[in-house]
């Protein structure tokens, strides 16, 4: 069953959605680095300066999936700025947990349990029922965020933050690239933070 944190009652429409997907955290020995683990504090002041520039704070909502990466980075920001955040989860939490936060470690588990008591949480499989044959759920569930983000302001005050390093090979309907596009075509705003292009905080290495 559904657990709804966060925020009591019913609150008043948000001034605008802010939206958010993005790569994992890269999984130990991956040959082609999105999202090096050494990254994740670029991305987060990325997401930060982003959050910062669109002003967004209480009358804002930020949506966004679960997972290791750019989804719990962007929700915790959303969350210092006292944004409301909605959290999209793709599969039944034993299986998401295990599948999109516990292999990056035990740190990011605990940190999508803070955010479980401090969110709005829904599931895919609850809320939308079974995926078809052969869809993928993580497709989907970009979908979704988006379609959740229409439902509550007009497409020109959604925006969008993706941390993804920009190459559409492998993205289907439901992807990035297509993601992008949907919102830029719908007239909303998109922000691209790409981690393979990051400086690390006071390095000059990548």
């Amino acid at each position: 069953m559904t657990e709804t944190a966060g925020r009591p009652g019913n609150p008043a429409p948000p001034a605008r959605a802010i939206v958010c997907s993005g790569h994992m955290i890269d999984a130990f020995g991956r040959k082609q680095p999105r999202f090096p683990p050494r990254m994740e504090e670029a991305v987060r002041l990325r997401i930060a300066e982003q959050l910062a520039q669109w002003n967004a704070g209480a009358l804002d909502v930020g949506i966004c999936g679960g997972a290791c990466g750019a989804d719990i980075l962007f929700a915790e920001t959303c969350l210092e700025r006292r944004a409301r955040v909605l959290l999209l989860i793709p599969l039944p939490e034993d299986a998401f947990l295990e599948q999109s936060v516990a292999f990056a470690g035990a740190d990011w588990v605990v940190r999508y349990r803070a955010l479980r008591n401090r969110c709005e949480t829904r599931f895919q499989h609850e809320a939308l029922g079974p995926p078809a044959q052969g869809e993928n759920v993580f497709e989907r569930n970009n979908l979704w965020c988006l379609d959740t983000a229409r439902a509550l302001v007009p497409f020109d005050r959604i925006h969008a933050i993706l941390v993804w390093d920009e190459k559409p090979a492998g993205d289907g309907p439901g992807g990035t690239a297509e993601f992008a596009a949907r919102v830029t075509e719908g007239g909303g705003c998109v922000a691209v933070i790409n981690p393979t292009r990051l400086q690390r905080p006071g390095s000059s290495i990548r």
